[in-house]
């Protein structure tokens, strides 16, 4: 059969769902697949030996989802031979593992484009493609992702080839339909990445905030914490006047565009006083209904059961119709009005109401069908992004919503968080559960963290928030923000702008966890805060239940590998997080995506403390629950090298800007917040000197012992400096 056009292979917009063309070059000795336009996967053999492979993927692995299997081998039977392999993927490409954390693995993610070791998989966020091999030894070339002349993304490994096939798997719309995100278009749409922190008025304030507390915020978050990186000042639910819409002769918008007594200066008082204070304004905005003459007025908006009655629906109340019409008449110029107003942040609350207990209770009633109500309520999200304009932050809240993907920036993945032990192990759990999302179809939002939970279960859940580079959302009263407290925080922010360096399916023999129900999460009839409280360990066993991992040395959720990448410096971020209670216990390199044949700097974070060097293995200490250990390990090199900071939980992917060994001087370029000091720890190998104090470091301590160097550095300036320690 003769192929027409064999060399034409255009570059297009919305990846094919289609096959890998190979080309074998006998002359070269190399094997190509091409793929929308570009050479995805080209294999350079070795001169001497006679190699075999599948063309393309003529098995039964072809339906919808699309599968491709190829492989390559050798012929000759106890022969092998090393042939180097080029990956080409688009710009956005990140290498990663094509499973979930398995038994005693770590959670993988990654900041920058690091080669994991052992992580055996490439995902093109752009063509939403992934590639996974398997079957024989291999190692990476390279130590990241490197762009080409093109501006594409290329990685190398070298493989030993056998008689026995190694496996190369190509899923095209991976996300999209292997794991059933059907609305996940990247090239058509790509969320907000940046990393984001702020401060919400819920659970600080429930529905009596007022505009005295907005401004007490904004001024105090302002001097404490915005150099840190707080950006937004967020008015959650209160400012409204009830019942929504509140004037049942006017349309949807009037209900959120006046604000009550608590607010007599309206939203242009709210939006001034935040950005007074060098903040952006955020506001919260729900779906609910709930105002009878309202839905009497306009009947055709709503949904009706068979007997043509208006159709209630748990949390919802009456249900939006969703029709085109109706949105654009009632919902888009709220979001546009308020944008107009300058909020640059849009948290929008009650869509797992409107989706499952509005919509979906239609279709049990027999009045909608499936698809019908999920085109309706995506047909609502994408009005929402319409009217705020696709320069706003949206946060869609709550529940992981696949009808979200593609139009908001942000989803919150766990219920209304609080500070007792369920609602902090909720978010360490669920962050754990949903981080296969993270940047890539959103920001995951494990909701607001209330700090005046105890403080370890604090260090905890803003130590995975930060690392894991989730929306980082405060919410308490002013008062419960003790010096300690702030010390704790300021440490962790900002959140980082990690993302997920594992995929695959959900475990559901894990139970996710949603006892915050039993602690009075909801608007409850004294508008308090929810209290801080601690439990036994009898119930949070309980609430832990039974699941596959359970009766690991490190359960699932517990253990996760954060791999950093700055210019001139890699180094991984060890987390450990007590779910449930740990034993003493190790934790094989390899299951850290770590070359288990190398020596690592260990040290410790919150305990600011060297622990050694370590190989194959980490030993691990008995964690108390609720407690966290943040381990950093760097590789160890022939000469000196920073192995911890003070400044951030990633020690320190915030104020080393840049780490380079010259051959006869470390220099770093440091940024930090004026008028602060913080302290840096250095590894100096033997035979090297450190120097007498110099003009160049900024330093009010050096201390030197058990071949580290440790160094305080005061930060007069909020420029940039460069410092160098010579050796």
């Amino acid at each position: 059969m003769r192929l027409n056009n064999r060399n034409y292979h255009p570059v297009l917009k919305e990846p094919p769902i289609a096959h890998a063309l190979h080309c074998w070059d006998p002359d070269k000795r190399l094997l190509s697949y091409e793929y929308n336009g570009r050479n995805t996967i080209a294999i350079q053999f070795p001169e001497e030996f006679e190699i075999g492979f599948r063309h393309g993927s003529d098995g039964n692995l072809q339906s919808d989802p699309f599968c491709q299997c190829i492989y390559v081998k050798m012929e000759d039977p106890g022969v092998s031979g090393e042939a180097v392999v080029t990956f080409t993927m688009s710009k956005d490409a990140v290498n990663m593992r094509p499973n979930r954390a398995e038994q005693e693995q770590g959670i993988l993610a990654q900041t920058g484009s690091p080669l994991l070791y052992g992580v055996n998989g490439l995902y093109d966020i752009t063509q939403d493609l992934l590639i996974d091999w398997w079957g024989c030894e291999w190692r990476w070339l390279d130590e990241e992702l490197c762009p080409n002349e093109k501006g594409n993304l290329t990685a190398r490994l070298a493989v030993k080839l056998q008689n026995k096939p190694w496996l190369i798997n190509l899923r095209m719309a991976y996300y999209r339909r292997h794991l059933g995100y059907r609305y996940h278009q990247p090239w058509k749409f790509r969320p907000n990445t940046k990393a984001v922190a702020g401060w919400c008025s819920w659970e600080a304030c429930r529905r009596q905030v007022s505009m005295d507390d907005i401004s007490a915020a904004s001024d105090f978050f302002s001097k404490t914490l915005r150099d840190y990186g707080m950006e937004y000042i967020q008015l959650d639910d209160g400012f409204e006047n009830l019942p929504i819409p509140f004037d049942a002769q006017a349309n949807m918008e009037k209900g959120w565009l006046e604000t009550n007594e608590r607010f007599p200066g309206g939203h242009k008082e709210v939006v001034d006083c935040i950005r007074a204070n060098g903040m952006e304004p955020a506001i919260w905005l729900n779906t609910n209904i709930v105002n009878t003459d309202f839905v009497n007025n306009h009947p055709e908006w709503f949904v009706k059961d068979r007997e043509d009655q208006m159709l209630l629906g748990e949390w919802i109340d009456y249900i939006m119709t969703c029709d085109e019409d109706m949105l654009e008449e009632q919902v888009v110029p709220i979001y546009q009005h308020l944008r107009k107003l300058d909020y640059t942040y849009f948290k929008i609350d009650a869509l797992r109401h409107l989706i499952m207990d509005g919509l979906q209770e239609a279709v049990r009633q027999g009045v909608m069908t499936n698809d019908d109500a999920a085109t309706r309520f995506r047909r609502y999200m994408e009005c929402a992004r319409k009217g705020m304009g696709n320069d706003a932050y949206f946060l869609a809240s709550w529940g992981v919503l696949g009808e979200a993907v593609g139009t908001a920036d942000a989803c919150r993945i766990a219920m209304d968080a609080n500070p007792t032990w369920a609602g902090i192990r909720m978010q360490l759990v669920e962050s754990a559960r949903w981080f296969h999302t993270q940047r890539i179809l959103f920001l995951n939002d494990p909701d607001h963290v209330c700090c005046r939970t105890e403080v370890e279960w604090l260090k905890s859940v803003l130590s995975l928030v930060s690392l894991s580079g989730s929306l980082l959302m405060l919410s308490d009263p002013l008062s419960e923000y003790t010096e300690e407290r702030l010390g704790i925080i300021r440490r962790v922010m900002p959140p980082l702008d990690t993302r997920t360096a594992e995929t695959g399916p959900l475990d559901l023999r894990y139970p996710p966890f949603t006892w915050t129900k039993l602690h009075g999460f909801a608007v409850n009839s004294k508008e308090k805060p929810v209290e801080a409280e601690g439990i036994s360990l009898t119930d949070a066993l309980d609430m832990a239940g039974n699941y596959p991992t359970m009766d690991n040395a490190h359960p699932f959720s517990t253990l996760w590998a954060f791999h950093m990448a700055i210019p001139g410096r890699r180094w991984t971020v060890v987390g450990r997080f007590a779910t449930v209670p740990l034993e003493i216990s190790t934790v094989l390199l390899e299951n850290l995506g770590l070359d288990p044949q190398k020596k690592y700097v260990a040290f410790d974070f919150w305990k600011s403390c060297y622990l050694g060097i370590v190989s194959g293995s980490l030993p691990c200490q008995k964690l108390e629950l609720g407690n966290c250990q943040i381990i950093a390990l760097t590789p160890l090199s022939d000469h000196p090298q920073l192995i911890a900071s003070s400044r951030h939980v990633s020690m320190d992917a915030v104020s080393v800007k840049r780490h380079d060994w010259t051959g006869c001087e470390l220099q770093l370029e440091l940024e930090g917040v004026e008028g602060t000091k913080e302290t840096y720890w250095f590894y100096v190998p033997q035979g090297y000197t450190h120097p007498e104090q110099n003009n160049d470091i900024l330093a009010v301590e050096v201390d030197f012992v058990q071949r580290q160097k440790k160094l305080t550095i005061s930060f007069d300036k909020k420029s940039e400096e460069t410092k160098r320690e010579y050796y």
